[in-house]
């Protein structure tokens, strides 16, 4: 193809939006990595497989590149400070980990190195505070989520006990009693948050894990009594978390704006009635676009990092500057945002299929509707989007198809 170049290259395959930066196409048509964004130095994705295999190792291979969490968890940290500054925050930003979103010490080190308020840890199930309790440093903040035995929340009170922030969020009404019961027991004063179910969903591909039909979550009259049973004990004042899952990879960014605006009013009704929350952890939800669409589809989405943090501040900064209440810290579980870009499964090509070529025919007077389409959008190939011009494609061959059958 002797029109073909790097620049026509990136823009048919979407790179500069679903790479971020980090991946692009040199001039000589070679894929680069750029693991400090856009103003780093790169290297080429082959030097890199060429380098593996000579020392033995061979295809497949999945190729990590460290610097890049590092980088994404400074955009994220930087887009929430710009949003404080942007909304005249009074509050602070820290970004939670999900040890689940991935595991390897090489990944869950690399990020857990980066300790200090702007950053934590959390943690679902026991073997997972096990590692989050080993990879956090004195003061670190670990929220724990999950099921929860007498075991677990025993091992979140230790944690606590060692000088860790640890929160236990709890999700169904059962685990109050035991909660209360273990830190007793230990002598400690447990630092406890409450997972509310919201009405707003986030569409998307894991919307059933948010929304008022969510396998964990207290709901509005759960909520009360919780609060009411911790008030008339004297512990009142451990209710410092208030914390709601809105949906992973949420796509529209609307879907967070409601979800959040819901979730403050939450946060307002508990604070007037005498909780002292000082930590709104907003669940996960910020996406990947990974087809570089820029658009609602489930595998893209339709904003950016610092339009996200924007969404989540607004409403919390508006509300606490009419309502006079204290900032709470933010807190986000984006661990998909901070892992995605660091991590390139490389395989062999065994087999090339070769895409049918030549001429398209001239135009004649009596050409169905749908051909013409056809025509049409291929002469608009270079000037649309892809996938839109795809899917056009799609229908009209799918029309001309049933005119076909029909005669």
């Amino acid at each position: 193809m002797s029109h073909w170049s790097t620049d026509l290259a990136r823009k048919t395959y979407s790179i500069p939006h679903w790479s971020d930066g980090y991946f692009d196409v040199d001039g000589h048509g070679r894929m680069v990595v750029r693991p400090k964004g856009t103003a780093g130095p790169e290297v080429a994705l082959s030097t890199v497989i060429e380098t593996a295999q000579a020392q033995g190792a061979k295809l497949p291979m999945l190729v990590r590149f460290p610097d890049v969490l590092g980088d994404r968890l400074r955009k994220l940290q930087g887009a929430f400070a710009q949003a404080i500054k942007d909304w005249d925050y009074g509050g602070s930003y820290t970004a939670i980990y999900p040890i689940k979103v991935n595991q390897h010490a090489g990944v869950a080190g690399t990020l857990a190195s980066h300790h200090g308020e702007g950053f934590g840890l959390e943690a679902g199930s026991k073997p997972e505070l096990m590692a989050v309790l080993a990879l956090s440093r004195p003061g670190g903040t670990i929220v724990c989520n999950g099921y929860k035995d007498r075991e677990y929340i025993r091992l979140a009170l230790i944690g606590r006990k060692l000088g860790l922030e640890t929160y236990i969020v709890i999700e169904k009404p059962s685990e109050l009693k035991v909660a209360l019961e273990e830190a007793a027991a230990l002598g400690i004063k447990p630092g406890l948050g409450v997972r509310m179910r919201l009405a707003s969903l986030g569409a998307g591909k894991w919307q059933n894990s948010g929304g008022d039909k969510a396998k964990f979550g207290l709901d509005p009259r759960q909520l009360l009594t919780l609060w009411k049973e911790l008030r008339d004990s004297g512990m009142g004042d451990c209710l410092q978390l208030l914390h709601f899952h809105m949906g992973s990879q949420i796509s529209n960014v609307r879907d967070i704006a409601a979800g959040m605006r819901e979730a403050t009013r939450y946060f307002v009704e508990l604070s007037q009635l005498g909780a002292k929350i000082s930590h709104v952890d907003v669940g996960g939800g910020l996406g990947i676009d990974y087809e570089g669409t820029r658009s609602r589809s489930y595998n893209s989405v339709n904003y950016g990092i610092h339009h996200y943090a924007s969404s989540i501040v607004q409403p919390l900064a508006e509300a606490c500057a009419s309502e006079g209440l204290p900032p709470p810290r933010i807190l986000t579980e984006c661990g998909r945002a901070m892992t995605a870009h660091h991590a390139v499964l490389v395989a062999n090509v065994s087999e090339v299929e070769q895409a049918p070529e030549g001429r398209v025919p001239d135009p004649h007077a009596d050409e169905s509707t749908p051909v013409r389409q056809l025509r049409e959008l291929h002469s608009e190939m270079a000037q649309r989007p892809a996938v839109e011009v795809f899917h056009e494609a799609s229908q009209a061959h799918a029309e001309g198809l049933s005119l076909y059958t029909l005669g």
